[in-house]
């Protein structure tokens, strides 16, 4: 049933005053809810045709400022990065030219070297755990993790929970030398006298040793003059015979080789002369008679093979157990079971007889961060550690930061600095111009790390660098892009104070002279409008 509403004449003109009045209070309230918020509307939908671009600039600020938090972390990040591997680098700079202007000059100073090489290195070691924000820095992808054991663990060793005794570097260093010198510490051989004007030098006998470990005779000795004669005789072992038919004339000499595990010789030559210090490792005197020359070139001999062994043998021995143990690690590598260095093995009577890879119950691994290998080359290699950490700085732009404390060119600078910290000599002989040239070269082939080779630790120091150029350059582009969408964002939600204080002093004035017309009309009446 449909009801028809009363209608009463003039009621139209009344609701339509209603209405205007109601339509100007509503604008006045919107106008004053803009006055006092400073935005045009409370709801997206009060935006009507800007809404869509405002949800958009909301969007993308809201990515930048995430954008922004990335950059502002990666930073500090880079930042400390930067700082720590050029400590890294100047350590192993600073390292190489103090051998290189002759630190040996004196043995106190060779000594005073040791303690230096040592004191960076647990410098470089400490530095390799720098973190930001709880998060370390050299560890690769993993950042919750201490990359780098301590330095005392690193060289002393420790007792793991189950009880096991892990090896430091300082164990096996001694482990490798003890090796190669062998019982007498002349490098494995053997020094006898056939008769009393001969003197025979014989390679280590022990098949499975020789060559592995200690010196092995290598080469055609030479002498000088007519009184000296020497040969080598055999294989497996070979013997070195050096014989004296007269009395030598002062200068004569007797020259021979001795070759290394590494394939590398050192000669030793013994010169005669008219007056020799007993301990020399290069002279020999000539005495009363041809059996008291032999003794004397004898003695001599045995210093020389024994300063050899102690020398250039150990420092070669030395350098290259901590090229080896710098590249352990706890995780990764090839086989994704980490990478073991070497140990050696021994036979039943205690000689060494090869390497086997060490294991995690016996020996300290240094290294404890990620170390993932790309097992599709051939060799593995290790995957990029700059990728190993990136950010995001713009919708399709990256940022790599990463790094890791086992990347090679750090290895070498810390098998440098052990190197000398194990095996600058510290007595001043005969011996040690020869010692100290060979750590030299042994040690200062591995800090060329730092800034020579390529790619070396300063390399890497320029890549971070380079990054956090970019992240500085993103961050600006991106304050500058956030800039403009903000403006714009303002443009569409923001209302003018002057244009909405304009609007409202409008409002108000229509309002005022509606009500007031509307209050003069409600007065009228047929009497009051005859009288």
């Amino acid at each position: 049933m449909t009801t028809i509403s009363p209608f009463a004449a003039g009621s139209y003109v009344a609701n339509r005053n209603t209405a205007q009045l109601l339509t100007l209070k509503n604008q006045l309230n919107d106008l004053s809810n803009q006055l006092s918020s400073g935005k045009v509307s409370q709801t997206y939908g009060g935006l009507g045709t800007g809404r869509s671009t405002a949800l958009a600039a909301q969007a993308t600020l809201s990515a930048l400022n995430g954008y922004g938090a990335g950059i502002t972390a990666a930073q500090t990040r880079t930042s400390l990065a930067v700082t720590s591997l050029t400590q890294v680098a100047k350590l192993g700079t600073d390292a190489r030219t103090a051998l290189n202007n002759g630190l040996q000059s004196v043995a106190a100073n060779t000594t005073a070297g040791r303690s230096i090489a040592l004191a960076n290195l647990q410098t470089a070691l400490d530095t390799l755990n720098q973190s930001a924000a709880g998060s370390y820095l050299f560890g690769g992808r993993d950042a919750t993790t201490q990359p780098v054991l301590d330095a005392d663990t690193i060289l002393n060793g420790t007792t793991d929970s189950q009880g096991n005794k892990l090896a430091g570097l300082t164990a096996l260093i001694n482990e490798r030398v003890t090796a190669e010198l062998g019982a007498s510490g002349n490098g494995r051989l053997t020094q006898t006298s056939p008769s009393a004007t001969s003197v025979q030098v014989t390679d280590e006998t022990n098949a499975a040793t020789r060559g592995k470990f200690g010196f092995t005779l290598t080469g055609t000795p030479t002498t000088t003059g007519t009184a000296l004669s020497a040969s080598i005789t055999g294989t497996g072992p070979a013997s070195l015979n050096v014989s004296l038919a007269t009395q030598p004339a002062a200068g004569d000499s007797v020259s021979f080789a001795l070759k290394m595990p590494d394939g590398t010789a050192t000669t030793v030559t013994l010169t005669v002369a008219t007056s020799a210090d007993a301990s020399s490792t290069t002279s020999f005197a000539i005495g009363a008679s041809v059996t008291d020359t032999m003794k004397n070139l004898s003695a001599t001999l045995t210093n020389a093979l024994k300063g050899a062994a102690t020398g250039t043998l150990a420092v070669n021995a030395t350098a290259a157990v901590t090229q080896d143990f710098f590249t352990g690690s706890a995780r990764g590598g090839p086989s994704g079971a980490g990478i073991m260095p070497q140990r050696i093995t021994y036979d039943a009577a205690k000689n060494p007889t090869g390497y086997v890879a060490a294991t995690p119950a016996n020996t300290v691994l240094w290294y404890q961060g990620e170390n993932t290998y790309d097992t599709t080359t051939s060799p593995p290699e290790p995957t990029s550690a700059f990728d190993t950490q990136s950010v995001q700085v713009s919708a399709t732009g990256q940022v790599g930061t990463g790094a890791r404390a086992n990347d090679k060119s750090v290895q070498n600078v810390l098998a440098g600095l052990a190197t000398m910290a194990f095996a600058l000599p510290t007595a001043s002989d005969a011996n040690t111009s020869a010692t100290y040239q060979t750590v030299v070269d042994k040690a200062g082939a591995l800090l060329f790390s730092a800034d020579q080779t390529n790619p070396s630790v300063q390399d890497t120091v320029t890549q971070l660098s380079i990054a956090a150029t970019r992240l500085s350059n993103a961050k600006t582009t991106n304050t500058a892009t956030q800039t403009t969408v903000q403006n714009t964002l303002d443009g569409i939600e923001q209302a003018p104070t002057e244009e909405v204080v304009a609007k409202l002093l409008d409002v108000q004035n229509r309002l005022q002279a509606s009500y007031q017309v509307t209050a003069s009309l409600s007065k009228l009446s047929l009497v009051n409008y005859i009288s």
